[in-house]
């Protein structure tokens, strides 16, 4: 600074001119800029400077979320990963002690995540819910704090009902039957799960899953399978085989859980787990009936979320349930429903607004005889227009979900769900084939153009899961329908109506590696960017799993059309020499490409068929009757002769 200075001085004056004294009393001395460039820098910033406005959100994006209901996930990349408990368990664990890293880092941190630490638990084993039980007793102040609940221990087997004892006496110092005069011992782990929901004022979710196999100990290696005590399992099978319309007396280990009809549990999930390789036979599968036969009591519960399950026990001839105003979403994976009874769910649940069936079973066409006021899914679903947000139906195995009943002996009718276009208040749709085309699996060249015609308008999020057919039809066919389905996306990106955001297809995994790589490939890479310059997320995605292939592990067989990847490879080998050749050669098997089967070839018929569509109404005439969207599935669906002749 001193030398700038005396240059600025010499530039404005005379050589000869001396620099007033007062100038240079105005400059600092040595020593006071050596003690100027000798302080301490500003420390720095760290989250001890933020207020609390903004250190409470940090700490609340560090809370575990709760495991889901389903034991499958969908990775970022689009394949599906089972997640047992003990994935659930290291997800929620890794994400927790994160929060309690933040919260060690100062008593100011520990004030703000202290009650975050308590908002979302996992109760892994005996261990964990006798300590908690006691915690909520001695320390009143975290009840309120607890407003997610996850059991992952099998508090109805009988090593965890031996640890849960052991556990017990171990803490307290008394033993469970001394302290505790209710129930017996095999109850001790339904009380102190019941003492830990009622104690919880706060406490919105309640998760039951558990494990399918026992969860390995960190104390020990090996891990003995965890049996279902035999006391409970005799009220079991008492209950399997009495009357559905019996009271609670014949099944009291399931009206045990009759405290969650008082509690203020908004969302309730159960995860049907396997005992003994057999769902049906397991203590969840009982808490998840019990649930639906009481679902008019849970006057609290907005959110019911079952796996596994058939929802309830039932008959035929008692089909309908009470009205449930107050349930406004219901998912049911792996779900064993069948169409009468989702149709009676959607009567009784008026305010629906979230509904998720994947199905595991097909339905039957004597179904049809058992539909609830003789309607559809289709009417159904109708009714649920004003309300309802978010659909997702899926069949998981060969099949369908809408039933087909008794219909003209030559073709079967084409059912799909009709209603999709009028439910206006729908933003997230997820369907398979059948619900948006029909259940015959039949693609026209035109059914690309109807897609646009068969979505609702503000619709925001479609998710296509595309099996056609099953796995004894031609490969080349599935590619042609495919086909047909792309340029439906082409017709949904150049129309702009439905404006969506997210456009997702589920697809098998094999065309990628097929003869026709390429040419999927490419079509692929083309519908995304006829999305991106859309607006449109477009995004493929494995087809959705089955718990019925996790459950029952069935031998490997060889499709008799999968020597096509063995000769691919043979094909690839040689691809840096003749990859043009390749490619000509493939664009030359479009015909085997789009090949249609071998159905028998009927020239006479033929030879009467209308040329067109409106060939076809003209031959009917004015007065034929029928509606038109009839008519053109008839047409379509190579069934015009049922109405001419």
């Amino acid at each position: 600074m001193r030398a700038c200075v005396s240059a600025h001085s010499h530039a404005h004056a005379h050589p000869s001119t001396k620099i007033p004294k007062r100038l240079r009393l105005s400059q600092p001395p040595p020593s006071s800029r050596s003690h100027a460039h000798s302080r301490p820098s500003a420390s720095p910033p760290s989250l001890e400077q933020l207020p609390n406005e903004l250190l409470v959100p940090i700490a609340a994006g560090l809370v575990p979320v709760a495991p889901l209901t389903t034991r499958f996930a969908l990775r970022p990349a689009g394949t599906w990963e089972l997640r047992d408990a003990s994935h659930q368990w290291a997800d929620w664990l890794a994400c927790h002690n994160a929060l309690v890293a933040f919260a060690q880092t100062s008593q100011r941190m520990a004030a703000i995540a202290r009650p975050l630490l308590f908002h979302t638990l996992v109760i892994r084993d005996a261990a964990a819910l006798v300590t908690l039980a006691l915690r909520m007793q001695h320390r009143p102040e975290i009840r309120p704090w607890i407003r997610e609940l996850t059991c992952l221990a099998n508090i109805t087997g009988v090593n965890t009902i031996d640890d849960l004892h052991r556990e017990w006496n171990r803490q307290i110092g008394v033993k469970w039957a001394t302290s505790h005069h209710v129930g017996s011992d095999a109850t001790i782990g339904l009380a102190l799960l019941e003492n830990v929901v009622m104690n919880a004022p706060n406490l919105r979710d309640l998760l039951i899953a558990f494990p399918d196999h026992e969860l390995p100990s960190p104390d020990s290696e090996s891990t003995s399978l965890d049996l279902l005590d035999p006391g409970i399992r005799d009220s079991l099978l008492r209950y399997v085989t009495s009357d559905p319309s019996a009271g609670r007396d014949e099944m009291p280990f399931a009206s045990y859980f009759s405290f969650l009809e008082s509690s203020k549990v908004e969302s309730l999930r159960v995860y049907c787990h396997r005992e003994e390789l057999d769902r049906g036979l397991s203590f969840s599968r009982i808490l998840a009936d019990s649930a639906v036969a009481n679902l008019a009591s849970f006057t609290n519960l907005k959110t019911l979320e079952l796996c596994c399950s058939a929802f309830g026990r039932y008959t035929n001839t008692d089909m309908l349930l009470p009205p449930l105003p107050h349930v406004e979403n219901l998912r049911l994976y792996g779900s064993y429903l069948h169409e009468p009874r989702l149709v009676a769910i959607c009567l009784a649940c008026v305010n629906l607004q979230t509904l998720l069936v994947h199905f595991e079973r097909s339905t039957t066409d004597e179904d049809r005889d058992f539909l609830p006021e003789g309607k559809t899914l289709s009417d159904a679903l109708l009714g649920l227009a004003p309300t309802l947000r978010s659909l997702e139906l899926v069949a998981l195995p060969e099949g369908h979900y809408l039933t087909r009943g008794r219909e003209r002996p030559r073709k079967p009718e084409n059912h799909r769900l009709t209603c999709i276009p009028h439910l206006t208040k729908l933003e997230s749709l997820t369907l398979d084939y059948r619900g948006v085309f029909g259940t015959l699996g039949i693609f026209e060249d035109d059914d690309g153009e109807r897609l646009c015609q068969l979505l609702p308008p503000l619709l925001r999020d479609f998710t296509l899961v595309c099996e056609f057919g099953t796995a004894k039809d031609w490969k080349q066919i599935y590619l042609s329908n495919l086909d047909v389905i792309l340029y439906g996306v082409e017709c949904l990106c150049t129309t702009g109506a439905p404006r969506l955001s997210t456009l997702s297809l589920a697809i098998h995994s094999w065309p990628a590696k097929s003869r026709f790589h390429r040419r999927f490939n490419r079509e692929l890479d083309e519908a995304r960017r006829r999305c991106a310059r859309a607006g449109i997320k477009f995004k493929t995605i494995d087809l959705l799993p089955c718990y019925q292939d996790e459950d029952e592990v069935e031998p490997a067989e060889e499709d008799e059309y999968e020597d096509e990847e063995g000769a691919e490879e043979d094909l690839d080998g040689g691809e840096a020499e003749d990859g043009e050749e390749l490619e000509l050669e493939e664009e030359d098997e479009a015909s085997e490409y789009y090949f249609s089967g071998d159905d028998e070839f009927d020239p006479e018929r033929e030879a009467r068929r209308p040329k067109s569509f409106e060939e076809f109404l003209e031959r009917l005439g004015e007065d034929h009757g029928h509606g038109m969207d009839e008519l053109f599935y008839a047409y379509h669906e190579d069934r015009w002769d049922e109405y001419l002749f």
